[in-house]
């Protein structure tokens, strides 16, 4: 009698089986797939379907094994029993792809996704630059560096012999070393900035590896192609199952990596118009640009007398025609159609925008509350931009009142036309405070004027 009880719940526990559990993400299952739950199913796609992949289902040993489907690439095995498995997909040129100690689930239909092969041999753990990436390189002080990090310790003389770039360049194997950017040094080591990948304890132990190309080979806006072939073996003797190939262009720049940039830069506001002026606008592209494209694709607003300079290939200057206009918004424009040296647009249009200070003093001499000033000396006062003399003239006045005359600070050519230098006609009176007010009707050249009055005070030294 306990017999047949024991039977019978049996029995009734693999009927109440039938009823299949989903493990998410869920999928349609096909009716086919049934099971107890002792069993589960499970199913995939690899995305590479033609690339005749073997699946490997495998606990100590493999357990079962197919091929995946030449139409959609997805794969199916049925009436596993519920465990723990490791998953192998094998395939020629791809990496070998493992999910191990994954958990089958008695009573299930497991879907493993969609499973996209790497077309990165198994020997090789990480490279740069990437595949069909691209790298900033100034070619006046870094050369072009390839790095390579290994899963395993290679053999020096095979990898060296296996690797090819094209187009032809020539270099120097730096070993336990990898960087990801332009080499600037070969003797460098963690604290210079550079990532070792490897402690190197004996030459068969290395597992990374910098290539640094020749200054003579190392061009900008140029494409490269690497290329790593099966006879590069570990130290084990194990080859890479297939070549390795990866290509990445370089552009040219001198001071930015990230995209264009500017000075002033966009929203910056109080911008001195003097100052900045003796720079001009300075644009900085990535790489070098076409001149005639970007010149005839740039528009500065207000509408000013630009003329156009360029440092440098990729450095567009934007000289206004003098100091830039007091307490105004100037917008740079450069449409899309700007073109680099390799003939390609920009893609859309860059625009920036800054807005410049209104015209202020900038300092004196003699500095407002200073002591002992000699009454025979000029004092001068500076302001942010150019400023019209004949406004200074009417503009600046002296308590108590002294005679004097207004002129620019300096000698014709070299006067400067934003130090306005007020010289007595003789000795202002010792021992007294003297306070210069300059209202605000002083105007820079452009006619702007200040947005209020300025005044200082200073004492003259007694006899």
């Amino acid at each position: 009698m306990k017999t047949y009880l024991i039977i019978l719940a049996f029995m009734l526990l693999i009927i109440s089986g039938c009823n299949k559990t989903i493990v998410e993400p869920q999928t349609e299952v096909p009716k086919e797939f049934t099971n107890d739950l002792l069993h589960a199913d499970l199913i995939g796609k690899v995305v590479q379907r033609d690339s005749k992949a073997m699946v490997f289902v495998s606990q100590v040993n493999t357990v079962d094994s197919v091929q995946v489907s030449p139409i959609d690439g997805s794969f199916a095995f049925r009436d596993l029993r519920a465990g723990n498995y490791d998953i192998t997909i094998r395939a020629d040129d791809y990496r070998i792809y493992k999910n191990t100690n994954f958990m089958l689930q008695g009573g299930s239909v497991i879907y493993l996704g969609e499973i996209t092969l790497s077309t990165v041999p198994d020997l090789i753990e990480s490279f740069y630059p990437d595949d069909k990436g691209e790298i900033v390189y100034d070619w006046r002080y870094g050369r072009i560096t390839v790095s390579i990090l290994f899963t395993k310790p290679m053999d020096r003389e095979s990898v060296e012999k296996a690797f090819t770039v094209d187009p032809p360049v020539e270099g120097i194997f730096n070993w336990g070393n990898y960087t990801e950017s332009p080499m600037y040094s070969l003797f460098s080591d963690a604290r210079s900035g550079y990532n070792l990948g490897a402690t190197i304890t004996t030459f068969s132990k290395v597992t990374s590896v910098s290539y640094a190309f020749a200054k003579k080979d190392s061009y900008p806006d140029k494409e490269y192609k690497v290329s790593i072939g099966t006879a590069a073996i570990d130290t084990a003797g194990n080859h890479l199952r297939f070549p390795f190939e990866f290509s990445f262009k370089t552009v040219q720049s001198y001071s930015t990596y990230n995209g264009i940039m500017t000075d002033p830069v966009h929203g910056d506001i109080d911008v001195s118009p003097l100052n900045y002026s003796y720079s001009g606008i300075t644009v900085t592209f990535p790489r070098r640009m076409d001149k005639a494209s970007v010149e005839s694709s740039t528009h500065v607003t207000p509408l000013m007398n630009t003329i156009l300079l360029w440092p440098d290939e990729n450095i567009l200057r934007i000289y206004t025609g003098g100091p830039f206009l007091s307490d105004t918004t100037i917008t740079v424009l450069i449409d899309k159609t700007a073109k680099g040296k390799d003939g390609v647009e920009i893609g859309q249009d860059f625009t920036f925008s800054f807005r410049t200070a209104a015209l202020e003093v900038s300092s004196t001499s003699p500095s407002n509350g200073q002591l002992f000033v000699s009454p025979t000396e000029p004092f001068i006062m500076s302001f942010n931009n150019y400023v019209k003399l004949s406004s200074a003239t009417t503009s600046i006045t002296l308590s108590p009142a002294a005679a004097g005359t207004f002129s620019f600070d300096g000698n014709y050519p070299y006067e400067q036309m934003n130090r306005i230098k007020f010289t007595p006609s003789s000795a202002l009176r010792s021992n007294t405070k003297y306070t210069v007010t300059i209202s605000a009707m002083i105007t820079d050249m452009y006619g702007n004027g200040m947005k209020e009055p300025y005044s200082f005070s200073f004492v003259t030294r007694p006899n």
